[in-house]
C-alpha cells in the first residue's frame, strides 16, 4: 500500500466520521439552546397607566433625576469645552512666543554672521592690498633692473668695448 492510499484510507475511516460526529454535536447544541429559550416567557414591561406600572410620583421623580443628570452632563461638557479652549489658547500663545523667540535668535545669529563675514572680507582685502603693493614694488624693481641692464647692453654694443 502506497502512502497516498494510506492517507485516503485514513481520511475515509477517521476524518469523515469525526466530521460527521462534530456536525451532530453542533446541531444538537443549537437544538437544545433553542428549546431552552422558548420554554420561558419573554419579560415585558407593563404599559403606563396599568395596575402593574409604577406610581406617577416615582415616574415623575425618575424624570426629574434624569433631567438633572442630563443638565449635570451638559454643564460638565460645557466646562470641558471651556477648559479645552483655554488650553488651546494657552498653547497657541506659547507657540507664538516660542516662534518670536526663535525668529529673534535667528536674527541675532544672522547679524553676528554678517559681522564676522564683513571682518573676514576686510582682512582678506587688506592682505590683497599688501600683496599687490609688494608685487608692484618687485615688478618696478625688476623693470628698473631690466632697463638698466638693457641700457648697459646697448651702451656696450655701441661703445665697441667688450
Amino acid at each position: 500500500m502506497t502512502s497516498t492510499e494510506m492517507v485516503r484510507s485514513l481520511g475515509k475511516n477517521v476524518f469523515l466520521p469525526l466530521i460527521a460526529l462534530c456536525m451532530v454535536a453542533v446541531f444538537s447544541f443549537v437544538s437544545f439552546a433553542d428549546e431552552a429559550t422558548t420554554d420561558e416567557p419573554a419579560i415585558q414591561n407593563p404599559a403606563a397607566g396599568t395596575d402593574d406600572s409604577a406610581p406617577a410620583g416615582q415616574i415623575e421623580h425618575a424624570g426629574q433625576a434624569t433631567g438633572s443628570e442630563v443638565e449635570h452632563a451638559g454643564q460638565a461638557t460645557g466646562d470641558g469645552v471651556e477648559r479645552a479652549g483655554q488650553a488651546t489658547s494657552s498653547g497657541v500663545e506659547r507657540a507664538g512666543q516660542a516662534t518670536g523667540d526663535g525668529i529673534e535668535r535667528a536674527a541675532n545669529a544672522t547679524g553676528r554672521a554678517i559681522e564676522r563675514a564683513g571682518e573676514a572680507t576686510s582682512r582678506g582685502l587688506n592682505r590683497a592690498v599688501d600683496a599687490t603693493e609688494r608685487g608692484l614694488r618687485r615688478a618696478g624693481e625688476a623693470t628698473g633692473n631690466g632697463i638698466k641692464r638693457g641700457g648697459e647692453a646697448v651702451e656696450k654694443t655701441f661703445s665697441g668695448t667688450d
